[in-house]
């Protein structure tokens, strides 16, 4: 006895359920796709109950049992497109988010760098000021200073650097010349010490807003991650809801086999591709392109034109041309990601990371915890989030830092900005 979905009965199986293996794009219409993700058995994967085309079938045989399958069907592809919209704009604020602290912490580690920078200087500086006097001490020792032996030994005796100058002042044992090397120390030493309290402030920030950093970059990812499950719900299930739908309020004459093909019609095809070439350190040209905005400082024109740094490399070469993965590893982030558009990131499981941005809508063919090789075709060109034109945002992480791609890649052999 045949049990229909539409009057509350049990859930049955179907030919469908049983044999349909969907791999395809995830596509996002306005933020991303992500491909190669194959769905055995979408109903066993969700609470929700889907009908199968037999339900639909059963449910013409009158009006009541098709007006109940009409209101299921429509409300199952509302709450599909209404659980994708939700996870689109989770994923969008979060993203840009993520991109946001990235960005400030980018600037704060900058900021620290100089600043250190700054202190080791001053350090030497005030260092060679500091022998300069400890050699005029040294002359007051052997007598052939202006002070006597007792009084040289009383300045030495436990006494700091800043100390032993300022008593070298006060008891006015130096010369007009050797006073200005004095004064010229106690500066440095002064100077000195102010940075290297600014630097540790600023190292206190910098942990601060790594901190604030990394729980933004895992909020994302989570909401990436249901964003793209989201995608596959959608995929698995809207056009074969949409046909279903048009069975029962057209009546449409359709055989189950017909029925299977226009699912499988609107399938799209992985976008995997052609293979980049990978050289003999397994490492691949990203794209190729000219490099149109370097790693620098620039104009930035996704900061209305400030002069700001720029952690990557832009090729250009139009759009839907081929990424490719710049080596192996597992893919971590799949989706938008504030100014930088679509956004994918591919880690090796050791010390480096590589990031591919404003990726075009529907163009993304790798997901999240997917294991791809050196040289695949993970994604296409285009101009998502701030962007002036088609190109591929590229970016080399090491331990966690930007670096310039351009050496990066040169050093395994690979020469950025190819035609």
């Amino acid at each position: 006895m045949t049990t229909n979905k539409f009057a509350g009965g049990a859930v049955r199986g179907s030919a469908r359920e049983k044999s349909l293996r969907l791999t395809g794009i995830l596509g996002v219409s306005a933020l991303l796709a992500v491909v190669a993700i194959v769905v055995t058995n979408p109903s066993a994967a969700s609470a929700t109950s889907y009908p199968s085309w037999s339900d639909v079938l059963a449910a013409r045989k009158s009006t009541a049992a098709t007006q109940a399958a009409t209101t299921q069907i429509t409300g199952l592809l509302s709450s599909l497109n209404s659980q994708l919209q939700t996870a689109q704009n989770d994923a969008a604020a979060k993203g840009a988010a993520a991109y946001t602290a990235e960005q400030t912490y980018f600037a704060a580690e900058a900021k620290q760098k100089t600043l250190q920078a700054q202190v080791d200087a001053a350090a030497a500086r005030a260092a060679k000021s500091h022998k300069q006097v400890a050699e005029y001490v040294a002359q007051l020792a052997r007598g052939s200073g202006s002070g006597d032996g007792t009084t040289v030994q009383l300045l030495l005796n436990g006494k700091a650097a800043g100390q032993l100058l300022n008593d070298l002042g006060a008891l006015g044992q130096i010369s007009q010349g050797e006073n200005d090397i004095y004064k010229l120390a106690l500066s440095q030493q002064k100077t000195a010490k102010q940075l290297s309290t600014l630097a540790n402030e600023q190292a206190g920030i910098l942990a601060a807003q790594k901190k604030a950093a990394d729980a933004a970059e895992a909020a994302a990812t989570a909401a990436a991650a249901k964003l793209q499950s989201a995608v596959t719900a959608e995929t698995a299930h809207k056009q074969a809801l949409t046909l279903e739908l048009a069975a029962l309020t057209t009546k449409l004459k359709m055989t189950e086999k017909q029925y299977a093909a226009g699912v499988a019609a609107e399938r799209p095809a992985s976008g995997s591709g052609q293979a980049g070439a990978v050289d003999s350190q397994g490492w691949a040209l990203p794209t190729i392109g000219v490099i149109t905005s370097p790693w620098g400082y620039r104009y930035d024109p996704a900061a209305n034109y400030n002069w700001q740094m720029h952690y990557g490399d832009d090729i250009a070469h139009g759009c839907l041309q081929p990424i490719y993965a710049a080596h192996s590893g597992t893919v971590t982030y799949v989706g938008p990601y504030g100014d930088i558009g679509n956004y994918v990131v591919i880690n090796d499981g050791d010390s480096y990371s590589t990031a591919y941005g404003h990726i075009a809508n529907g163009e993304t063919f790798v997901h999240i915890g997917q294991h791809v090789s050196g040289g695949q075709n993970i994604a296409r060109t285009g101009s998502t989030g701030t962007s002036t034109g088609c190109h591929l945002y590229f970016q080399v992480m090491a331990n966690g830092n930007p670096v310039d791609p351009v050496p990066f890649m040169r050093a395994r052999g690979i020469t950025l900005g190819q035609l």
